[in-house]
């Protein structure tokens, strides 16, 4: 029987922390051949077994949500590290997401007028977005639709790669946004296989990170002319489909 791909992403998750995590106090000077915890360690503080979360990293078991809260705190994971986690056992699933953004979104972006604003769906597909965005960001529109992925664009689209005073910082945020929104595993697509070879990309998808979208996130973007300024990310998710985000740039002040 097939193993739920959430088993596979939430042991491939947990494996990845657990190399990144610090070894216990009581390790004292102990010479280690390996970083972070030993599976042992983590299922000592767990208070689970040795075997038990084995079985978990290897996929072949759901834990219950308090097994992986406890599993979170001897990790040291964050706030979102935790609730991705606890995403990946929840029982019901998210809805399908819809490829495709309602015309009164459509509208709402478009006429936010001088406000740039964007629609993101799955894997931050570019779905809509105004022509204060283009000027601001890229001219989305030149880009073919399979290839118009905010986190594509990231590693491919010179000028949007221009934009950002910290565009490790912004890859980074956002490849974890992928791998946070969904929690069936990674996302399957030939524009991951496409971006590999890049060792920047490589070797930031390979973290494993994960980060959930908050409402504001503020960066530092190279406007067009070269000024760079402040300016707010906020983040408003669509009630009726969780996978599409609008996201407009404010002006910080």
């Amino acid at each position: 029987m097939a193993r739920d791909p959430r088993l596979r992403q939430l042991g491939a998750f947990l494996h990845a922390r657990r190399d990144e995590a610090p070894p216990p106090a009581s390790a004292g000077s102990e010479r280690r051949q390996v970083p972070g915890l030993r599976r042992g360690e983590v299922a000592a503080l767990a208070f689970v077994s040795d075997e038990y979360y084995t079985r978990i990293e290897q996929g072949r078991v759901m834990p219950s949500t308090d097994v992986i809260r406890r599993v979170a705190a001897a990790l040291g994971l964050d706030d979102d590290q935790t609730r991705y986690a606890l995403d990946l056992v929840a029982v019901a699933d998210a809805p399908a997401p819809n490829p495709e953004p309602s015309d009164p979104l459509r509208r709402l972006v478009d006429r936010m007028g001088e406000v740039p604003a964007i629609l993101v769906g799955p894997e931050t597909s570019v779905l809509a977005w105004n022509a204060a965005a283009a000027r601001l960001l890229t001219d989305f529109g030149a880009v073919s639709p399979e290839r118009r992925r905010y986190v594509q664009l990231l590693f491919t689209d010179p000028v949007l790669q221009s934009r950002f005073a910290d565009l490790e910082a912004m890859r980074r945020t956002t490849i974890g946004i992928v791998r946070a929104s969904t929690p069936a595993g990674p996302p399957a697509g030939d524009w991951i296989d496409e971006l590999l070879p890049d060792p920047a990309f490589k070797a930031l998808w390979e973290r494993n990170d994960v980060v959930l979208p908050h409402t504001h996130l503020r960066v530092r973007l190279r406007l067009p002319g070269g000024v760079e300024e402040p300016v707010d990310q906020v983040v408003l998710q669509v009630v009726d489909d969780p996978h599409q985000r609008l996201i407009a740039f404010v002006p910080a002040e």
